[in-house]
């Protein structure tokens, strides 16, 4: 995902009473799965479960109260109706601001902010974590560097998912599995489907078999792109909407960073363009930019990164931006308007 800084992976919390007691798997145990999970004696009571994390199997409070979550999952805990306490959705532009969509639930229930979940936006603050006296933590990957400092403070879950943080279904699922609430994210996942595949019908009776591409202006690197593929907007427009791939597009990976040459790959009809002001700004006397389809036609979309950020990676965040991308398209206007 975004422009990764050398950031810091950081986390950290403190529960008294349950140690985080995680013991990795080894290669032949093939009968645990992640995010398997296993009530124990106590667990049936109401106290504890384990449960399979990237890490191995943990012991975990069967009814968390007090959660903080630095894995970016506030969208997922609010579906599944799991309170916490603490919080990491914050944009990656600014790790003190809470996303416009999430700000009136965090208000409402007293939800503080610990960083951003990104490692790519600065420190989490470790002393908040532990004064907030959480009951679990859930992290991921990206604060492996600190998951020892957070085992000490409270039992720790990491979900599984690679560094570039674009399983969003099987995070979403692993929760649920995690929480005994299977049931609650299919039915979510299943509307969401329903949702995309009207918008799909929507948007193939415009387009018909026109082919898109997704580009993002890298700010870190001047001169370099992000042409996306399954990360965030690129799976909003590949597998959640169906549409095309132009030619240029990379196959199995979430994107891949380029130069302005690579555009003469690109033979896109439309091109949803992010950029942190939401214009084409300079890109536009690239000659490589404008002998692309797309730009002859008129048939460019701009966005603002922070917003594709704080929206294209995860559920409730998803739907917004969908439609906010179906809308740009079929009305010929900006995405972030």
């Amino acid at each position: 995902m975004k422009k990764m800084l050398s950031g810091l992976l950081c986390f950290a919390m403190l529960f008294s009473m349950v140690a985080c007691s995680s013991t990795t798997e080894t290669s032949g145990n093939l009968e645990s799965q992640p995010g398997e999970m296993e009530t124990s004696q106590t667990g049936q009571n109401g106290d504890t479960i384990t449960v399979t994390d990237m890490k191995g199997t943990v012991e975990i409070p069967a009814n968390p109260q007090r959660i903080v979550d630095t894995s970016g999952s506030a969208d997922e805990l609010i579906i599944l109706e799991m309170p916490f306490v603490g919080s990491a959705n914050t944009s990656m532009f600014d790790p003190t601001t809470v996303p416009e969509y999430l700000q009136e639930y965090f208000a409402e229930n007293n939800v503080e902010t610990v960083g951003n979940y990104s490692g790519s936006a600065g420190d989490l603050d470790l002393e908040k974590i532990a004064e907030l006296e959480p009951d679990l933590i859930i992290m991921n990957i990206r604060h492996d560097n600190v998951y020892d400092q957070m085992c000490e403070i409270a039992p720790t879950v990491m979900l599984d998912d690679d560094i570039s943080y674009v399983n969003w279904r099987g995070r979403f699922q692993q929760l649920g599995e995690w929480f005994g609430k299977e049931d609650v994210v299919e039915e979510w996942l299943a509307n969401y489907d329903a949702q995309a595949a009207e918008y799909a019908d929507q948007l193939k009776a415009v387009t018909g078999n026109d082919t898109f591409a997704v580009i993002e202006d890298n700010s870190v690197r001047s001169g370099t792109y992000y042409v996306y593929s399954t990360g965030g907007p690129g799976e909003l427009i590949y597998d959640a909407l169906g549409l095309p791939a132009s030619s240029g597009v990379p196959e199995n990976v979430w994107g891949a960073e380029v130069d302005a040459e690579y555009f003469s790959q690109i033979d896109a009809d439309h091109v949803l363009y992010f950029s942190d002001d939401g214009t084409v700004g300079d890109t536009a006397d690239l000659p490589t930019w404008k002998n692309l389809k797309a730009v002859q036609n008129g048939n460019v979309y701009c966005g603002i990164n922070e917003q594709q950020y704080d929206l294209a990676y995860t559920p409730n965040g998803k739907l917004i931006y969908m439609e906010r991308i179906v809308n740009a398209i079929l009305n010929h206007q900006n995405i972030d308007e």
